[in-house]
């Protein structure tokens, strides 16, 4: 059984190593014997960071992608300002993860998918220095799976998806299914999400139970800062 600790982490990312594989970004085609590794960072810019350094300790690079229209943290606040530029610091690429969620209901297009997605490129520019063209999809609908967009690059296109090995530890679905359990595919891209790994193992609903409480303590800690004075 997989956990989900820094330590396994560490450990996973020197088994990719040790079998001999490069780690690459989103470029067509992917070289043999590559990893394409992606992190979409749903609600902790600060696990991503520590993940961030556990792999610029290995030579390891990846793509990192940051929810600009997340309501759980704002990519312009301080400490994620901060959490952001360390991992860019570090040698990895920063891009949007990019919810369809929050404009449609349906497929309204590829025109105003891209259109979409270069506004919040153009907010992402405000905090980092170079943004990753390729586009995470958060949570993604069907419409987005295999596509080719105009503008830039899906994380979903077939190159990614389709015509190289994919895995995830979405939902900790790797802790009952460990990645290449058994023979390690030529290509792949893998997707790890921060939020759910740490420095001592938990089951999935803990780990939302967890980030509720320290989100309710954060905006807690904010009122009291910003307003207790006006109500004493």
């Amino acid at each position: 059984m997989t956990e989900f600790t820094y330590d396994a982490y560490r450990e996973f990312l020197d088994s990719l190593l040790d079998r001999g594989y490069a780690f690459g970004g989103f470029d067509e085609p992917v070289p043999e014997e590559t990893v394409v590794l992606r992190h979409d960072v749903d609600w902790s810019p600060e696990r991503a960071r520590r993940m961030a350094r556990i792999e610029a300790d290995r030579g390891v690079s990846s793509t990192y992608f940051v929810l600009v229209s997340a309501p759980l943290y704002n990519v312009r606040a301080d400490r994620v300002r901060a959490a952001i530029a360390e991992i860019e610091s570090l040698g990895h690429r920063v891009g949007v993860h990019f919810s369809t969620h929050e404009y449609w209901d349906a497929d309204p297009g590829p025109d105003a998918v891209a259109a979409r997605v270069r506004e919040e490129q153009r907010a992402l520019g405000t905090v980092v220095d170079d943004v990753a063209d390729t586009v995470s999809f958060h949570i993604p609908p069907d419409w987005v799976l295999g596509v080719d967009y105009d503008g830039f690059t899906n994380a979903y296109a077939p190159a990614f998806f389709e015509e190289v090995a994919y895995t995830a530890d979405s939902n900790q679905r790797w802790r009952d299914d460990p990645a290449f359990d058994g023979t390690p595919p030529e290509r792949v891209q893998v997707l790890v999400h921060p939020g759910l790994w740490a420095d001592d193992d938990e089951r999935f609903g803990d780990r939302l139970d967890g980030e509720r409480d320290r989100r309710f303590d954060a905006v807690r800690t904010y009122l009291d800062d910003q307003y207790g004075a006006v109500l004493q």
